[in-house]
C-alpha cells in the first residue's frame, strides 16, 4: 500500500534535473555578461618600432673555430658562473610572447636592439623595459599579449581579426642568456652567430623553429626547450655546441638536429609525451646512446660514429624517451 511518498531516487532525480537546469541559465547568464563585457572594438592594424642602445660589447681575442688558426680563448668566457673580465657585463633578454607570428634573428654587432611589430592595437599591447645594476649587467625584457587577457581576446575578436607580427633583432658581440617564454602561435628563432651562454624556453602550443644558422663564437653552457602541444623543430644544434641539452614536448612532432660542429662533450636529454619523436645525429661528435625508449610504440636507433672521426673528437651522451608515439636516434 502506497504512503504517498516520492521513491527516493525518483525525488532526488527531480533535484539533479533542477540542478543541471541552473546550470544551464548560469551559463547563458554567464557567456552573456562575458559577450557583453568584451564588446568587439574595431582592429587598429599599426607598425611600431622599439629601438633600445646596449652597453659597450666587451673586446675578446677572436674565437677559435674548428680547421681555423684564430688563438683560442678559455672556455669560462662562456659559461654562466664566469669570473672572467668582460663577461660581468653580460646580458639578460626576457621573452613574454603570446598570440601572434614572431622572428628572432641576429643583428650586425654594435647597433640597438629592435623590435619591429605589426599588430592589433585595439587587442594586443607591447611593451618593453631595460634595467642594469651596478655592476653592469643589464636585462632587457619584451612583453607582447592581449589587452584583456584570454577572454578579453576571445570574445573581443582579437583572435580573428588580428594578424600579429613581431620581429626581435638582436645584435651580435654581447655574452647574453636568453629566457621566458612564446605562447600560442608561430616562432621562428635564429640565435646564429650570437653569444649566447644560456637558453631557457617555455613555447606554447603552436608550430615553433629554433636554428643556429651559423656557428657562435662560443660554446654555450645550457640549452633549455620545455614545448606543449604542436610542431617543434631544433635545428644545427651543434653549431650552438651546448654543454647540455634539455628539451621536453608534450603532444606533437619533435625534431632535434644535432648536427653541426660540436666543440665540447655535451649530455643530451630528449623526452617526448604523445607523438613522433627523432633526433639527428651528428658527424663531428662520438655518440653515446645510454637509453632509447617508448612506453607504447616504436623505438629505432642507429649510433655507429661516422667514419674517419679522431678519438679526442667530442662525445654526445644521449637519452631519449618517449611515452606514446615513434622514437627514432638516426643519421
Amino acid at each position: 500500500m502506497s504512503d504517498g511518498k516520492l521513491p527516493g531516487c525518483f525525488k532526488y532525480g527531480c533535484i539533479g534535473c533542477l540542478s543541471v537546469g541552473a546550470l544551464g541559465v548560469a551559463a547563458i547568464f554567464l557567456l552573456s555578461a562575458i559577450n557583453l563585457a568584451y564588446e568587439p572594438e574595431e582592429p587598429r592594424p599599426e607598425q611600431r618600432e622599439l629601438v633600445r642602445e646596449l652597453p659597450e660589447a666587451p673586446e675578446l681575442p677572436a674565437p677559435a673555430f674548428p680547421g681555423s688558426d684564430a688563438p683560442s680563448v678559455p672556455d669560462s668566457l662562456s659559461l654562466p658562473d664566469s669570473a672572467d673580465t668582460g663577461v660581468e657585463r653580460a646580458g639578460r633578454i626576457v621573452l613574454d610572447l603570446s598570440v601572434g607570428n614572431f622572428v628572432v634573428r641576429p643583428g650586425p654587432a654594435g647597433e640597438p636592439i629592435r623590435v619591429e611589430a605589426d599588430y592589433d592595437t585595439a587587442s594586443f599591447d607591447l611593451s618593453e623595459e631595460y634595467t642594469t645594476t651596478d655592476d653592469g649587467t643589464w636585462t632587457y625584457e619584451v612583453s607582447f599579449g592581449a589587452r584583456r587577457g584570454f577572454l578579453g581576446m576571445l570574445f573581443g575578436g582579437g583572435v580573428q581579426d588580428g594578424d600579429n607580427r613581431i620581429e626581435l633583432i638582436i645584435p651580435r658581440g654581447h655574452p647574453m642568456d636568453i629566457v621566458g617564454k612564446i605562447g600560442i602561435g608561430e616562432s621562428d628563432v635564429d640565435l646564429g652567430g650570437l653569444w649566447i651562454r644560456d637558453v631557457d624556453l617555455e613555447l606554447g602550443t603552436g608550430d615553433h623553429f629554433v636554428e643556429f644558422r651559423d656557428p657562435l663564437p662560443f660554446p654555450m653552457a645550457d640549452f633549455a626547450i620545455d614545448a606543449s602541444i604542436g610542431e617543434v623543430e631544433v635545428r644545427n644544434l651543434g653549431a650552438g655546441s651546448p654543454r647540455s641539452v634539455t628539451v621536453e614536448h608534450g603532444i606533437g612532432e619533435l625534431l632535434v638536429d644535432l648536427q653541426g660542429s660540436w666543440r665540447q662533450d655535451a649530455d643530451v636529454d630528449v623526452k617526448c609525451g604523445i607523438g613522433a619523436c627523432r633526433l639527428w645525429l651528428p658527424d663531428s661528435a662520438h655518440i653515446d646512446v645510454r637509453k632509447a625508449s617508448v612506453g607504447l610504440g616504436e623505438s629505432r636507433v642507429e649510433r655507429q660514429d661516422s667514419e674517419d672521426l679522431p678519438e679526442d673528437a667530442p662525445t654526445l651522451h644521449l637519452e631519449m624517451r618517449g611515452s606514446i608515439g615513434e622514437v627514432r636516434v638516426e643519421r
